[in-house]
């Protein structure tokens, strides 16, 4: 199932001692082992040796994903192909196992060190959830982003045709158990606790026994929940947000009440695109304000010109802490993925835009704009921070190392595939990521580091 990556365009021509990943189908793996993690403070590091549950969105709060196991090689490359449709998801660790949803309708385990794939499961259509799991049962989604109701911005819903939650068991990959949704689901659930609370593209808020399917409890809610997440909020509640109308809601864990929404005007577009982050006290999240009409009026749809915002919401309340306008982000609204995924570390915000190739740090507490870095492309994944360097992809086809203090480009490299929405994570120390070509990358942060393309 690996392929041969193009030479012209090779992740590789890179050489570490002796070993040049030049456009092969060989892997290469370091025979270092015994890793400590990084020496930073700033990050929660998840010891897939030892923890046994992954059950939120980019491990939850700041969104950042570093992962440590001392039976994988510190640095290892390889590439495996999923076919053309992409990837939407981020990937996730089990043991030394790395599991990626594929919008080619299938759901991957690879082994960390070689990339040799292990089992996959097949699902009626795509998987764009990240897969969440606990006691060794693995949960995912499936949904388009076509429409069944489309009336924006007072309403649409969002494919209601062929939407399942399924569970698959993490040794072999067969199914445990499914359940039908009423919209999409692209959305990715969490896991609080014995119940898995989903979130889907009808506005349905739904509540499941992680271990069977149980049904639990659930409640409507009017809005569209697309690309988003459902956030644990470590607080009795959880989070996610909506579009058509935009709301971000506050609901009761144990019985999905409602405690707040805080509205949004309906003439933005991606409020539900992207994934929330979150602190002790803050929802973080991103949208698009349009700056004249589009093919919909002064809706922000494909093709509308529209300007970037970050915000923060106290997590109590529901009430606007801050909502900066980003400098530079203008541009045009793309197809799809009209949001970014934010990234809170060292009490910042970090975040891609989807309308212009800017990577910007805002202080979290106020939104003020701390520095802007111009990219190669558009960045709407997440991004993935240790050590005082944040990583990223582009869509212009380049991996990117740079100071998280000053902006400053530390390494740019230029790789064979191009970066959508699929999100960067950090085993080891070696970055993994998937691309709109459908093609999972695991690559050396330091590789990164030291290129200059």
């Amino acid at each position: 199932m690996r392929r041969r990556l193009p030479r012209r365009n090779a992740i590789a021509a890179i050489a570490l001692g002796a070993f040049v990943l030049a456009g092969c189908s060989s892997h290469y793996a370091s025979q270092e082992k015994g890793v400590a993690g990084p020496a930073d403070p700033s990050v929660e590091v998840f010891r897939s040796d030892e923890r046994t549950s992954w059950t939120s969105f980019r491990l939850g709060d700041g969104l950042n994903v570093v992962v440590v196991n001392p039976n994988v090689p510190r640095e290892f490359a390889w590439s495996f192909d999923t076919g053309s449709d992409g990837i939407s998801s981020s990937p996730v660790v089990f043991g030394t196992m790395l599991l990626v949803d594929s919008n080619d309708h299938h759901l991957y385990a690879v082994d960390l060190g070689t990339g040799r794939i292990l089992w996959r499961f097949r699902a009626e259509t795509m998987l764009m959830s990240q897969p969440v799991y606990q006691n060794g049962i693995a949960v995912v989604a499936t949904g388009t982003g076509d429409c069944s109701v489309y009336f924006p911005p007072e309403y649409v819903a969002m494919d209601a045709s062929i939407d399942r939650m399924t569970a698959v068991n993490l040794s072999t990959g067969r199914q445990l158990w499914e359940i039908g949704l009423a919209g999409t689901g692209m959305p990715t659930p969490a896991i609080l606790g014995n119940t898995l609370v989903h979130v889907d593209g009808d506005g349905v808020v739904l509540a499941v026994d992680p271990s069977n399917g149980a049904y639990r409890w659930h409640t409507l809610t009017p809005s569209v929940f697309s690309m988003t997440s459902v956030v644990d909020g470590h607080n009795g509640r959880i989070y996610a947000a909506g579009s058509f109308p935009d709301v971000i809601y506050a609901w009761n864990a144990s019985n999905g009440a409602v405690v707040w929404k805080h509205p949004f005007s309906s003439l933005y577009g991606g409020v539900s695109d992207g994934p929330l982050a979150s602190t002790n006290d803050r929802i973080v999240g991103a949208y698009l304000e349009p700056t004249g009409p589009g093919p919909m009026g002064w809706v922000v749809q494909y093709g509308s010109p529209a300007r970037q915002h970050v915000y923060a919401l106290d997590k109590n309340t529901g009430r606007l802490v801050w909502d900066r306008l980003i400098p530079q982000a203008y541009g045009t609204a793309p197809v799809r993925n009209e949001a970014t995924i934010p990234l809170i570390y060292r009490n910042r915000v970090f975040v891609g835009s989807a309308v212009a190739p800017f990577v910007t740090a805002l202080d979290v507490h106020t939104g003020r704009v701390i520095w802007q870095t111009k990219t190669m492309g558009a960045v709407k994944g997440g991004l993935v921070a240790r050590d005082g360097v944040i990583y990223f992809g582009d869509l212009g086809g380049y991996l990117w190392a740079v100071d998280a203090s000053d902006g400053r480009t530390i390494g740019r490299k230029r790789v064979s595939v191009h970066f959508n929405v699929g999100s960067p994570i950090v085993v080891n120390d070696t970055l993994i990521d998937g691309s709109r070509e459908g093609t999972v990358i695991a690559v050396p942060l330091r590789w990164i580091r030291d290129a200059r393309d």
